[in-house]
């Protein structure tokens, strides 16, 4: 918080303060009223004077009143201590500047005394007007009650060492919200970014489990797969070269782990070739695409996932199968890829589950996919860039998953 940014609103609740205002006048029979740095009323006069309060419906008494306040909010304000005055009409009136953190936020204005020993106070203007030819303020003032000075000056000290002391406790208070505030943000997002790092370990150990002398692996898909041409087995050789080239995206090395959206797409398009001969007639699916979005830059193996999760839940588990369609379009600055099938849907509360990470938390396998690409997308982009579900959670209806990257995407600098 700036020390220009501070305002009594923000540490006095007005209702509070009205009422503590109200009690000062009951207790000391002074009259009072709080303003902010810029003289405003932030309260409502409490205990005000009959004789103030007529002399005040007289416009030239009136003016000289406000800057009797004024000056005297303003010495205060330059002594940073209380300040004892006499004002144009010969009431003895005082000023208790309110600073939090060492900025002046405003002034208690009180008063309103005929002092039994004011000579030795200094008038606040050598201004006045002559209300002693007013019948009913000369009797309203003989009505005004009589205090010393030592008590006026006791009320200012007191008020002034109390009121400051709680200002700055709720000024501490508020600052200490705020720092926890941030430091808990702080810890959210270094929880997120363990949570992707995570992630790619984990996408990493995978593919280590695949890297036992991959040239010999790969020398082996190919021998099966020419073995197929020449057998003219057509489906075989489709799905052994198709898995060849999966095996090779996913031990594929990336220093900022993002890469161009065809070779996502291709990716994909391989995994629904293989569950395809797989599934046979139960699965259908479409991928759409325009050739400007391909070098658009997107994590490493950010939709696989996704569709394996539908092709799981929406296309396995029932009997006439399923539809899966992958659709790519550009809204204003952004790439978006949705993901969508025609199964049973998920629910509300399950889909929040995934998306605030309490499903990946207790182990749901279906979750899992699903939140750390969640979790990388919001590293890389920001929170905005996480994925969105949408299921009505009705049969035939399915649900539709959707990711979208910035079509200038750099991806995550490490800030």
């Amino acid at each position: 918080m700036g020390k220009n940014d501070i305002h009594i609103s923000d540490f006095v609740k007005l209702d509070e303060f009205q009422e503590l205002q109200d009690n000062w006048t009951k207790a000391t029979g002074i009259a009072f009223i709080t303003v902010d740095y810029n003289g405003k009323p932030f309260t409502k006069q409490s205990g005000f004077t009959d004789f103030c309060r007529v002399l005040r419906e007289h416009e030239e008494y009136r003016e000289l009143c406000y800057f009797c306040d004024a000056c005297g909010g303003r010495r205060a304000k330059r002594n940073g201590r209380p300040y004892v005055y006499i004002c144009h009409a010969g009431l003895v009136d005082f000023a208790i500047p309110i600073s939090i953190n060492g900025q002046y936020v405003g002034a208690i204005l009180a008063g309103q005394i005929n002092a039994q020993d004011k000579k030795e106070l200094k008038p606040i203007t050598a201004k006045k007007v002559d209300w002693q030819k007013d019948p009913e303020l000369v009797e309203l003032y003989q009505q005004i009650p009589k205090l010393s000075l030592d008590k006026i000056q006791a009320v200012s000290n007191t008020i002034y060492e109390s009121y400051n002391y709680v200002a700055e406790k709720e000024y501490i208070n508020k600052v200490d919200k705020e720092l926890k505030e941030k430091k808990l943000k702080l810890m959210k997002e270094e929880k997120l970014r363990i949570e992707m790092e995570k992630s790619i370990k984990d996408i990493e150990l995978k593919a280590l489990h695949y890297q036992i002398n991959p040239h010999f692996l790969f020398n082996v898909l190919n021998t099966i797969g020419r073995l197929a041409f020449f057998e003219n087995a057509k489906m075989t050789e489709d799905v052994v070269y198709a898995f060849s080239d999966m095996m090779r995206y996913v031990l594929k090395k990336s220093s900022n782990q993002l890469g161009p959206l065809k070779d996502e797409l291709a990716h994909v398009s391989n995994y629904l070739k293989i569950q395809k001969i797989r599934l046979g007639s139960r699965l259908q699916y479409t991928i759409q695409a325009s050739d400007q979005f391909m070098d658009i830059k997107v994590p490493f193996m950010c939709l696989q996932p996704i569709v394996e999760n539908s092709i799981k839940y929406a296309v396995e588990n029932r009997s006439a199968g399923g539809t899966i369609g992958v659709d790519v379009y550009q809204e204003e600055r952004d790439l978006h890829v949705d993901i969508t099938d025609d199964g049973d849907g998920i629910s509300k509360e399950r889909i929040d589950e995934i998306l605030d990470g309490e499903a990946y938390n207790n182990g749901h396998e279906h979750a899992v996919g699903l939140h750390n690409v969640d979790s990388r997308l919001k590293l890389y982009f920001g929170k905005e860039y996480g994925l969105q579900i949408e299921s009505a959670g009705k049969s035939g209806l399915g649900t539709k998953v959707s990711l979208k990257v910035p079509m200038d995407s750099k991806g995550f600098q490490g800030k």
